[in-house]
């Protein structure tokens, strides 16, 4: 049976307000509450086996308000009741927020805040209540890779289209992980210097940046088809076993990988979003469920496209040409060549229904894959497969 906010009162604020005489009755209420939430989070995941610690760690101290009688908000600052009155907070001002604050959301009654010198981080939570709509045999399935995301798009209960957005978070992190070893090379990562070197580098901001870009395409196809996503579990005992098999550098890689973060992102959307195993999917022909080949698996190619999409002011008004390089495995199978990556969201949506996985051939080649920039959300390429061991990009 949960803890409600009543019983965890009676059992911890009397405690705690004769142990810290100092400490204001609202302060005292945030902590505790806080601290359920996270021992609740850890015993879900200690059962689902992702944890590595017998007991919870609590790093960065935040202050928390659980109500808006001890805190206000005026749309350009907040005002916080302290033990020497109400201290007013100006907010920096950002697109997102005035996005938030004019499109139909509501502040939710419960303020974070945490001290950094003579500065005050404020996390403002914003709520609005959305009915999600979806139609039978509607799908959206997809597999998170390295660099790329891609999908298999379903419209009653039929194949539609499949997408691949490149997002190139493997080739960012490994150009990363090479950035900091250059500065770090001879030099201790405590020193001022090396600190402000690679705070400068802005890693996660640029990653999440491309999550949230790709993350919103894959909303809006979502919310224009009322379709049901289709992810697939990450485990992070699978991601261990994989970590034990690679080299340092690629260990390195797979480490940050972003799945996790790209599904909790996708799940803050207005959208129904279902998670399965993905066991066996990128290892099984969706057409006639037969083991593909060990032997030969994997043929790659790099495909060099023009893409007119991409070309703004004077690079367009010239005629200058982009190109992009594309990245496109294919397996064998018995029947021809499959695009790899595509294989994987193709058996995902067979463990949703059996009736969804309905191709508009029998032949794996008929299978072209649409290439996408998540940035622009064009299609900057596509892959298709001609015949066995012949290979062409339109």
């Amino acid at each position: 049976m949960p803890t409600t906010r009543k019983k965890l009162h009676e059992r911890f604020y009397n405690h705690y307000k004769e142990k810290y005489l100092f400490l204001p009755s609202r302060v005292i209420e945030g902590a505790y509450i806080v601290a359920s939430r996270i021992v609740k989070s850890f015993r879900e995941r200690r059962k689902k086996g992702l944890t590595r610690k017998d007991k919870p760690e609590y790093k960065r101290v935040v202050i928390t308000i659980p109500n808006t009688i001890n805190w206000r908000f005026n749309k350009v600052s907040v005002s916080v009741l302290t033990h020497k009155g109400w201290v007013e907070i100006p907010l920096r001002i950002t697109k997102q927020f005035t996005h938030y604050l004019y499109d139909g959301w509501r502040v939710s009654q419960e303020l974070k805040l945490r001290l950094v010198g003579r500065k005050a981080l404020v996390w403002l939570g914003f709520e609005k209540e959305v009915e999600v709509e979806t139609e039978e045999g509607n799908y959206i399935s997809m597999d998170v890779n390295e660099n790329n995301v891609t999908l298999a798009v379903f419209e009653g209960f039929k194949l539609k289209e499949l997408r691949r957005y490149e997002t190139g978070l493997g080739r960012i992190v490994l150009n990363y992980s090479l950035r900091r070893e250059e500065i770090t090379k001879g030099y201790s990562t405590k020193g001022e210097l090396i600190k402000k070197k690679l705070r400068r580098l802005r890693e996660r901001e640029r990653k999440l940046d491309i999550l949230r870009k790709t993350v919103k395409r894959i909303f809006e196809l979502a919310n224009e088809l009322k379709a049901k996503v289709i992810v697939g579990k990450f485990s992070f005992k699978a991601k261990d076993r994989m970590e034990g098999n690679k080299d340092s550098r690629l260990r390195h890689r797979i480490h940050q990988w972003s799945v996790v973060k790209f599904s909790e992102m996708l799940k803050t959307q207005p959208v129904d979003v279902e998670e399965f195993s993905e066991a066996y999917t990128s290892s099984i022909n969706p057409f006639d469920g037969k083991k593909l080949r060990k032997g030969k698996q994997i043929k790659e190619m790099i495909t060099k496209v023009f893409n007119p999409y991409l070309m703004t002011g004077t690079a367009h008004e010239g005629g200058g040409i982009r190109v992009l390089k594309v990245n496109a495995r294919y397996l064998e199978s018995n029947q021809g060549l499959l695009e790899r990556d595509s294989v994987a969201p193709l058996n995902l949506a067979r463990k949703v229904d059996g009736r969804v996985v309905m191709f508009p051939s029998t032949s794996p080649n008929d299978l072209r894959v649409t290439v996408y920039d998540p940035s622009a959300g064009v299609p900057v390429a596509e892959l298709e497969v001609i015949k066995e061991d012949k290979l062409r990009h339109g």
